[in-house]
């Protein structure tokens, strides 16, 4: 527990002396990113169970000399560490080309609020986790003999970053957070089927259901009929689908990079009506029982909840600090440093929670208001292979059923949707009450009209 207390002030003291460091050595404009974390990893494949403790521990760097920009990174946050990524940095720096966009790091001196600090999470043994991820394989075993497989696992995480840079900016962030999830194989007459499920969380949930659920979701789709046509028809996405289809519809259209460089759908249309007038979309920066969120960005930047789409109209992009300032407005609080060791990373724009406004019916409501079409559950395959300039999309859904007279009748094999990313927006029939905490947002099921399935 006095670790994890410590660990902010800890990074930022170490913030602070690798700044005077750089300054001494003549280093004018510098950008440190410090992170320490502590993880225990339960990984459950085909019945075995294995632990493993880890982390993560590092130093990136930024240097602007004279608009050339030079970045480096060392494993550990020793003094010698911290030291070695600095002066990496200033010599990448007199190496590199200028880049007459580059003004400043971060001036903003206001941070945001934490998410849910839970000191139950620093608490779980190895043998608690275990014995989590040992539920979930139990309840999926025991659920049908035709259970063949279960895998997936529990994670459970606690640590901290903190920013500074030579315009005056030290902050930190802390976090805690727990996953758990389950993918089930059931075998019937040679026939395979997967299921998914899953939770996620500030503290530490129970696992109760979740080998459950996944398992119910294999059983049933062993009964799954092929389609046999192709047509236009309507679709009720559940969170999971429906948040996939919404991040990735945002993932270039709205992102600063991309409206910068001229690759955004949307990048001259801010003000446009771009979907139907019941459509509210946030990038939500303060949810705070999401395991995502922080007070801080990447760059020391408050996180914040900026509207993305308000009644169909499109309001704003997402910026971090150099391409809001290549744009002409502020950071959105944006900037992310990506991978397993993000130290090791360049800040990128990227979403933080996706979050749409609900509507007033739980996913039964929807699918009775659909006489004919497709109910669409858990991950698509094959959407980060979408057209992201055109939007043209074509996925796989193998976890998908047929709705007749407002009634989900009987499972599908696989099938194909195809669609535009971008027309989605307006061809929205009604949302959902079901919003739920996914890794895709905080997205409710979404019934559609006019994509194409073909199966």
């Amino acid at each position: 527990m006095s670790e994890f207390t410590d660990m902010k002030e800890d990074l930022l003291n170490r913030i602070e002396r690798g700044l005077k460091h750089g300054s001494a050595i003549g280093a004018k404009s510098l950008d440190l990113y410090l992170i320490k974390s502590n993880e225990l990893a339960i990984n459950m494949d085909a019945g075995i169970i294995t632990a493993q403790r880890g982390g993560t521990i590092g130093v990136g760097c930024r240097c602007v000399l004279d608009k050339k920009i030079g970045f480096a990174s060392a494993s550990g946050i020793t003094d010698s560490a911290v030291d070695f990524a600095i002066e990496s940095a200033i010599t990448g720096a007199k190496l590199n080309q200028v880049d007459d966009r580059w003004e400043s790091f971060v001036h903003n001196p206001n941070s945001s609020k934490e998410g849910i600090l839970d000191s139950s999470v620093l608490d779980v043994s190895s043998e608690e986790a275990v014995h989590g991820a040992d539920q979930i394989f139990q309840e999926a075993k025991k659920y049908d003999p035709r259970i063949t497989s279960v895998s997936g696992g529990v994670y459970v995480g606690y640590g901290a970053f903190a920013v500074g840079n030579s315009d005056g900016i030290v902050k930190a962030s802390a976090t805690t957070g727990t996953f758990g999830q389950s993918y089930i194989t059931a075998v019937e007459d040679g026939k395979t089927k997967t299921g998914f499920d899953y939770i996620m969380d500030r503290g530490v949930p129970s696992f109760d259901g979740i080998g459950t659920k996944g398992a119910e979701k294999a059983i049933k789709l062993l009964n799954a009929t092929p389609l046999g046509k192709s047509e236009q028809t309507k679709f009720v996405f559940d969170p999971i689908a429906a948040g996939q289809l919404i991040r990735t519809a945002l993932s270039n259209s709205v992102n600063g990079k991309s409206v910068v460089e001229g690759r955004s759908a949307f990048a001259d249309r801010i003000g446009d009506q771009v979907g139907i007038s019941d459509l509210n979309i946030y990038d939500d920066g303060q949810i705070f029982e999401d395991p995502n969120v922080h007070a801080i960005d990447g760059e020391g930047y408050p996180r914040t909840t900026t509207p993305i789409i308000e009644n169909g109209v499109l309001k704003t992009f997402i910026f971090d600090n150099y391409y809001a300032k290549t744009y002409g407005t502020e950071s959105t609080g944006n900037a992310s440093r990506g991978g397993p060791q993000s130290y090791e990373s360049l800040p990128s724009v990227s979403p933080t929670t996706i979050s749409l406004t609900p509507g007033s019916k739980d996913l039964d409501g929807l699918i009775a208001e659909v006489e004919n079409g497709i109910l669409v559950t858990d991950f698509l395959m094959g959407m980060l292979h979408s057209n992201l300039i055109s939007g043209d999309f074509s996925v796989v859904s193998p976890s998908s059923f047929v709705i007749e007279h407002g009634e989900i009748k009987h499972p599908l094999e696989a099938v194909t949707i195809a669609g535009n990313l971008y027309s989605a927006f307006n061809q929205i029939l009604s949302f959902g009450n079901d919003n739920k905490l996914t890794f895709m947002g905080k997205v409710p099921s979404i019934a559609f009209d006019g994509f194409t399935v073909s199966g």
